[in-house]
């Protein structure tokens, strides 16, 4: 006899696929979003956990009849000084929303660390949780841009949100370049989007620098849902929030073909300083933590910084004996509070006259 498990397909009973959030986020599967850095892809994650923590709305009007704990398995934010501030400042109720820390000392890793992330969506209740950026928690083993490799690593989270009734999300950065299809732009293997029942894209809008859209790339569970614009804004607090502006007629696939593909790191990169520097200096070392936490790697900063262009000045403080080094952008005004006045801009010396 064989082992394989079989059975007419007369005798499965069917069922309609449940919803945290009808047509994005399916619960019991996997779901994936992608985006580049900047667009804010880790605080719509954290604006969906906090509206399921106080049972909605939901970001399109759909309401909920009761909250959700969700749990948060973030590889870039700090819990201190930036998850729970946020989650904060969109409102979350603070007692459903799980932080995971480090595991015995170290990063978890999936799936070798599959029985503990079940010990923990059993025991707690949990109904969502967030994996941002999966490949922060993949081991060195699992060859990301392998289709096997992955399906291998992802296939047991699957089978625990199938078991559990609990959906996963998975956050990804975008690759610099490629395809103008959604589907075939986020890192790795085209095998990670196949392996999720809906993928969603965060995008920026071409008409508006500080517009950006959640776009559906697959939905396996339902037809796609329609596209979302949404800002992400500051508080009084200057703490991040996602402010969501409604329908948006652009696909994901419009969303990729809206810039040319090889600019577009570069281009928000730039735009990004311009913003940051916009106010007058910041100190270099507040600079590269602000661009770290946005995922931007110092040499891409540095290009931007040619670009824009921005200058680098060393500033004594008499007080504390120190030199700091400040970046700062020339075209921007200067503040009456800057730490130190504007440097003089030297005159490019005339040509020499042959004699």
């Amino acid at each position: 006899m064989s082992a394989w498990n079989t059975r007419l397909c007369s005798d499965v009973r069917p069922s309609a696929v449940e919803w945290l959030w009808r047509g994005y986020v399916p619960k019991g599967k996997l779901s994936i979003l992608d985006g580049d850095p900047e667009v804010g892809k880790s605080l719509v994650t954290l604006d969906l956990a906090a509206r399921l923590s106080r049972g909605g709305p939901l970001p399109d009007g759909q309401t909920l009849s009761r909250p959700y704990v969700s749990l948060l398995v973030n590889g870039e934010d700090g819990s201190e000084d930036t998850v729970r501030p946020r989650a904060e400042a969109a409102g979350a109720d603070l007692d459903r929303l799980v932080l995971a820390g480090a595991l015995n000392g170290r990063v978890p890793r999936f799936p070798e660390d599959m029985p503990v992330l079940e010990e923990l969506v059993v025991g707690l209740g949990i109904e969502l949780v967030v994996i941002d950026p999966l490949m922060a928690f993949l081991p060195p083993s699992v060859a990301a841009s392998v289709d096997q490799c992955v399906r291998q690593a992802l296939t047991p989270l699957a089978d625990l949100a199938d078991r559990t009734g609990c959906g996963v999300m998975l956050v990804r950065h975008l690759t610099k370049g490629g395809s103008d299809r959604a589907v075939y732009r986020g890192q790795g293997s085209v095998g990670i989007v196949a392996a999720c029942r809906t993928g969603l894209l965060a995008t920026t809008r071409r008409d508006d620098p500080e517009g950006r859209v959640l776009s559906a790339i697959k939905s396996n569970a339902g037809r796609r849902p329609p596209s979302l614009g949404y800002r992400v804004r500051a508080t009084a607090e200057d703490r991040p929030v996602v402010e969501w502006t409604g329908p948006v007629q652009l696909s994901a696939d419009e969303a990729c073909r809206a810039e040319p593909v090889g600019l577009r790191m570069r281009d928000r990169v730039t735009d990004w300083l311009r913003h940051f520097l916009a106010d007058g200096p910041r100190k270099a070392s507040d600079l590269l933590a602000a661009a770290a936490e946005v995922c931007i790697p110092e040499r891409t900063l540095d290009r931007a910084k040619k670009e824009l262009p921005a200058r680098s000045h060393q500033h004594y403080v008499r007080a504390t004996d120190q030199r700091v080094w400040y970046w700062y952008d020339p075209a921007a005004p200067w503040p009456k509070d800057a730490p130190f006045k504007k440097p003089y801009e030297l005159e490019p010396l005339p040509p020499m006259e042959r004699w």
